[in-house]
């Protein structure tokens, strides 16, 4: 019963939320705007959906636990009950006209219950207008309405937005039971770690290991990487030849940058010689101890600082190839230095 997957994975994956968000319900202590931040598949979405189905559960437990089986946990999930207002990306964006039905939604009185309750996934793919419209009905809270606002990259989500709701951190399901369930899909032992810092989705991994994709781009980010550790100005070829033809969609490009950015966050964890470090690129671990090595801390936080702002870059529209060839010519200045 997908209601009942739907609360397991919840308990599973964040517990200590799970019983804090239960706990909220009963004492009727629900913020009215909050914003999850979490891996695709941590369980952010389980969460808030939990939420909804306790304040409107016909026979929740003792705890405040939804009990998964009646209607109108049923009608929840499938979406059905007009009080609980659930918003995803249409394509690569939430659109104009998806804003314009949450804005609509959020100005109606609760139809059923005396709560309404809205989960909008991909917030970081709201435009900046987008944004700034719902950041109206944030900053103007009205009684009985709760927002969850659902991100992948909260360093997309305006400033502005950020500060006018309560930021919850979402933990990466632990590596070794993510390992496991990856494991058990056949999944290279290789890309494990990789994986498990891109993603907590097994539906994900899978898409990302088709027809080798990763490997493909674990191998072109460790030829691009030694090539940037010996100066060689070649890894700005590399960019065109290896790593824009893996980039064929926007879902993909910015899988690209986010490998790039735990590529550089590793190298300068392995600079401050972090023990048992988890080494999602094997391949390039002494290029990454010979750049160490040669840059200085300044210069390394420089690239890495660098590195975050391609994800900002590319939901801007920015070209693509050109973001990592401009991040490609300043390492290479940094690590000359």
């Amino acid at each position: 019963m997908i209601t009942k997957t739907t609360i397991n994975e919840a308990q599973e994956k964040q517990p200590k939320l799970y019983s804090h968000f239960l706990h909220l319900v009963q004492q009727t202590r629900l913020s009215h705007a909050y914003l999850f931040a979490g891996l695709a598949g941590c369980g952010k979405k389980a969460v808030a959906q939990v939420v909804a189905m306790a304040l409107f559960c016909e026979n929740p437990g003792a705890d405040g636990a939804p009990c998964g089986e009646c209607t109108e946990c049923q009608r929840i999930l499938a979406g059905d009950n007009p009080d609980v207002v659930m918003v995803a990306p249409d394509g690569q964006r939430i659109k104009v006209d998806q804003v314009r039905y949450i804005k609509d939604e959020f100005a109606k009185s609760p139809v059923e219950g005396n709560m309404k309750i809205f989960i909008i996934e991909g917030a970081d793919t709201l435009t900046t207008n987008a944004a700034n419209s719902l950041l109206k009905f944030i900053e103007e809270p009205v009684a009985n309405r709760v927002i969850f606002l659902l991100t992948t990259n909260k360093s997309l989500i305006l400033p502005t937005i950020i500060s006018r709701t309560q930021l919850v951190e979402f933990s990466p399901v632990p590596a070794d039971v993510f390992a496991t369930e990856l494991a058990s899909e056949g999944i290279s032992q290789k890309q494990t770690v990789l994986l498990s810092q891109l993603t907590n989705s097994l539906e994900q991994a899978k898409l990302l290991t088709t027809d080798d994709w990763l490997g493909h781009l674990q191998h072109e980010l460790a030829r691009w990487f030694a090539q940037l550790a010996k100066r060689d100005a070649t890894a700005f070829v590399t960019v065109q030849t290896g790593l824009i033809p893996l980039g064929t969609d926007r879902d993909k490009q910015g899988i690209i940058l986010d490998a790039i950015i735990i590529l550089w966050q590793t190298t300068l964890m392995v600079k401050y010689q972090q023990p048992n470090l988890a080494q999602p690129f094997p391949d390039s671990q002494a290029d990454m101890e010979a750049v160490a090595q040669s840059i200085t801390q300044q210069d390394l936080l420089a690239i890495v600082t660098q590195a975050l702002a391609t994800k900002k870059a590319l939901n801007g529209n920015m070209n693509f190839q050109s973001i990592v060839e401009t991040l490609s010519l300043s390492a290479l200045d940094d690590l000359a230095e």
